[in-house]
């Protein structure tokens, strides 16, 4: 048995699904212990491997989970037995990572000593005051992404999983959304905008030239600062009064008459409010509060 072939049953054993159940458990455990820091120092443990930095607010959780979740053992497990066919110890030697995080137990304990240990099987879990469902267990999986056939627009998660993948049949996780800092969508077929409220940490989006008429689902996004809803189906606005950081937005081209939501937000810079039907009156309020206005 070559050094290949004695490194590819050590991983397979690895990354066989009851031990990355096992590693998933206990670092979703620590994040809703909100144990960042210990999150961060066993991330750091990884660096030879992938850089992975988790925020003390918990941020950059997404990529440490995404490398050890179930979903993804399939995957990991076609491509160490391909890369032993072919006696590729280089790429296998790159999977080399989870031996040392799969003792994650006893790794957490060093760091400090744990009581009450709850080892709950379910991968379903709420993140307190933002009201999302971060973790979804086998039985309330996201859609597979059929396409709509009353009008034939998608839904955001849909696209995003067509920008991913090409196609809307392959899983993608709605954790994977919660670190894109921006996100770009243009010309997508967007109408329904299900799955972008968990973008949570985003910060530019890019919307325009879609098929969108309700933008409820955006207005949990607290961190974003640009928004370009450029040619869409628009007429109301109202949600957009939540976006408390949003300093530049881009309405152009859609059905709008009322930009009074605009006026609540401290923030805002610019907005671009062109091919649009909007009072004077209401533009030249919004203008007195300091924001550049293109109309």
């Amino acid at each position: 048995m070559n050094q290949s072939e004695t490194l590819s049953i050590e991983l397979l054993e690895a990354y066989s699904e009851v031990n990355l159940n096992k590693i998933t458990r206990n670092l979703i455990r620590l994040y809703k212990e909100k144990e960042f820091e210990k999150l961060n120092i066993i991330s750091g443990m990884l660096e030879e491997w992938v850089e992975i930095v988790i925020e003390p607010d918990g941020k950059g959780f997404a990529k440490i989970i995404s490398l050890y979740h179930p979903d993804r053992g399939e995957y990991y497990r076609c491509k160490i037995a391909e890369s032993t066919r072919q006696n590729d110890l280089q790429t296998l030697e790159k999977f080399r990572h989870i031996f040392v995080i799969q003792d994650i137990e006893e790794i957490a304990a060093n760091i400090e000593s744990y009581e009450d240990i709850d080892y709950h099987p379910e991968y379903e879990w709420d993140i307190k005051g933002t009201g999302f469902s971060y973790f979804q267990d086998k039985k309330k999986k996201p859609r597979n992404g059929t396409r709509k056939t009353h009008s034939g627009g998608y839904s955001f998660y849909e696209a995003m999983q067509i920008r991913q993948y090409g196609d809307t049949h392959t899983s993608f996780p709605t954790y994977y959304l919660e670190d894109m800092d921006e996100v770009e969508l243009s010309e997508s077929e967007i109408e329904d905008m299900d799955g972008v409220q968990y973008c949570i940490h985003t910060i530019s989006m890019d919307l325009s030239g879609n098929l969108i008429t309700d933008l409820e689902p955006l207005a949990g996004l607290q961190n974003l600062q640009e928004l370009n809803l450029a040619s869409n189906k628009l007429s109301y606005i109202d949600a957009l009064s939540n976006l408390f950081q949003l300093k530049s937005v881009d309405l152009s081209n859609n059905s709008i008459d009322d930009i009074s939501p605009l006026l609540e937000i401290e923030t805002l810079e610019y907005a671009d409010l062109s091919g649009n039907k909007i009072q004077p009156k209401q533009i030249q309020e919004l203008r007195d509060l300091g924001v550049m206005v293109d109309c």
